[in-house]
């Protein structure tokens, strides 16, 4: 790294937290080595575990930060932080690479108020990095969770061929019959439709996808996609999950989406 882009990464970190503050979000920095007490462990301490650099010392286990949400709700649970909207900036190793985030978390269960801050991260990322974003896909979890039994969800092989979109092989796995399928042979305009008549049930989910869709186009993104079949990257997304695109980028320049804490809130992070 030259000294002109140290200097830019830095710039961009201290200019994201000033911009931030501004906005009236309470700032935090956390430790990047984590301590847990193995009978404490949480599902999603237990699901990250997987991909995490760790090691023991005596009865206490420790791994470097590999998500910061995570990190923030069992601080904000340890020291009764009572704050509404945090921003962060810094880094999180995982087995595969590192990468430093720029996120925001806010803890209420308004969804207005999750927009707002929806709304703010994008403003940023337009206003101070002149990133022009080209497409968001915004999808719900309870959809595949009503589809797919949770053995069926866990199952690694269902899972990839989800994500590659493969139905053939899936056909194989799980069955011609299965309700996947059948939501796998509508068109990409129907599968709406399509799951508000054969799950009644989902209507609200739906619907709020739905809102949470309006919302990103009305913030000007280019196309906008709702995904019926997509799989959240974190396993503590309880509802909507958002993943943006730059011009021309095959990964997200962004992600996030609602997941519980002590209460409803929503999170979104800039991976540089």
């Amino acid at each position: 790294m030259t000294n002109e882009s140290l200097l830019a990464k830095k710039q961009r970190e201290m200019g994201f937290l000033h911009h931030f503050h501004h906005l009236g979000y309470d700032l935090i920095d956390l430790g990047v080595v984590e301590k847990f007490e193995w009978t404490q462990l949480s599902h999603d301490d237990l699901h990250l575990m997987l991909n995490r650099h760790k090691w023991q010392s005596g009865d206490k286990l420790f791994a470097l930060r590999s998500d910061w949400t995570n990190a923030i709700v069992r601080y904000r649970k340890q020291y009764h932080l009572r704050a509404d909207k945090i921003a962060y900036s810094g880094p999180v190793y995982s087995l595969q690479k590192e990468r430093h985030q720029l996120g925001v978390e806010t803890f209420t269960d308004s969804i207005p108020k999750q927009i707002e801050v929806l709304g703010d991260m994008i403003t940023f990322m337009e206003k101070e990095l002149n990133l022009s974003l080209s497409v968001a896909v915004v999808s719900h979890n309870k959809l595949l969770k009503k589809m797919l039994s949770p053995r069926e969800l866990e199952d690694p092989s269902v899972r990839k061929f989800i994500c590659e979109r493969n139905q053939d092989a899936l056909k194989h796995r799980l069955g011609a019959d299965h309700p996947l399928i059948g939501l796998m042979d509508q068109a990409p305009t129907e599968q709406a439709s399509y799951l508000k008549e054969n799950y009644p049930e989902l209507t609200r989910h739906l619907d709020e996808l739905a809102e949470w869709e309006a919302t990103l186009k009305s913030k000007n993104v280019d196309y906008v996609y709702a995904d019926m079949l997509a799989l959240p990257n974190q396993s503590y997304y309880k509802g909507i999950f958002i993943q943006l695109y730059g011009e021309n980028q095959t990964e997200p320049v962004a992600s996030g989406g609602q997941y519980t804490s002590s209460s409803k809130a929503f999170g979104m992070a800039i991976n540089n």
